[in-house]
């Protein structure tokens, strides 16, 4: 059973070990971003080693801004690019538009006993400590040794998960108690359709309910139905958080192809637009 699977992962110290190599990777990855900051340099690579650091600022947006809203919704395409968020619709209208929602993706939680499966604080104290007599060519180096190795394990691990969480809704169980901790099958908030809130409320009540999601924001801005400029002048910026990134050449590499895959698509269906209003 699938579920036996869990706890023999457990047991056998294979999830101590993930959380261990985990904390580990967490650790070299804050040294390593200490030192390039140090250095000033947004982006450091490392060619030898195949790995690359670079500090990211995301910027978070105000998303609740009424103009914001007039706008997708005078263009015609407010409930394409808005998710209607459940919890902050009333008991009224969740019951109206329960014939208009899809189930989203359960899930497996696991929760262990206390004292199981955490990585030793006092064997990362003596890893921390050893870290610091490191140069950074070994810390890149221990860094790529236990990302394979924690890599490995969370695959793993999210096999066994996912089998587990099959079996127990074929079961009709949503909870069960293990030797090693407790299984719990997490159901989603249901994706309700937006076209449908919509007509039953209109763009306040989308706008009250809603979230803007600015993957379709820019599909239907390529699709010529607004400018994104215009978009952009109503974002107001709230928070810009830097994050520190740590990793191979190969995995930036596929992230930058997927960035220009998905650029070349927006392009593609604009110049596809364009020709269809000229007709």
């Amino acid at each position: 059973m699938s579920i036996e699977k869990i706890i023999q992962f457990v047991q056998s110290s294979n999830y101590e070990q993930m959380n261990s190599t985990g904390a580990k990777i967490h650790l070299l990855r804050q040294v390593i971003g200490e030192y390039q900051s140090f250095l000033g340099l947004q982006r450091l690579e490392w060619t030898e080693h195949g790995v690359v650091g670079k500090f990211i600022a995301n910027k978070y947006y105000d998303m609740k801004n009424p103009q914001l809203f007039d706008l997708l919704e005078n263009h015609g395409v407010l409930s394409k690019v808005v998710r209607i968020k459940l919890k902050q619709l009333n008991e009224t209208e969740k019951l109206l538009l329960q014939e208009f929602c899809t189930a989203g993706n359960e899930y497996l939680r696991f929760t262990p006993n206390r004292g199981i499966g955490g990585h030793n604080e006092e064997e990362l104290s003596v890893y921390r400590k050893n870290v610091t007599n490191k140069n950074i060519y070994d810390l890149l180096d221990q860094w790529k040794h236990y990302k394979r190795i924690y890599s490995s394990f969370v695959e793993q691990w999210k096999s066994i998960r996912d089998l587990a969480c099959e079996e127990m809704l074929r079961m009709e169980q949503h909870k069960v108690t293990l030797p090693v901790g407790s299984l719990s099958v997490v159901i989603p908030d249901p994706n309700i359709d937006a076209d449908a809130a919509y007509k039953m409320g209109g763009g306040k009540m989308l706008q009250r309910s809603g979230k803007i999601t600015m993957e379709q924001v820019r599909l239907y801005a390529a699709r010529g139905y607004f400018s994104l400029s215009k978009v952009y002048e109503l974002l107001h910026v709230q928070n810009i958080q830097t994050k520190y990134l740590l990793l191979t050449l190969t995995s930036e590499r596929n992230m930058m192809e997927g960035r220009i895959q998905q650029n070349n698509r927006y392009s593609w269906i604009n110049i596809q637009s364009e020709a269809a209003w000229e007709v």
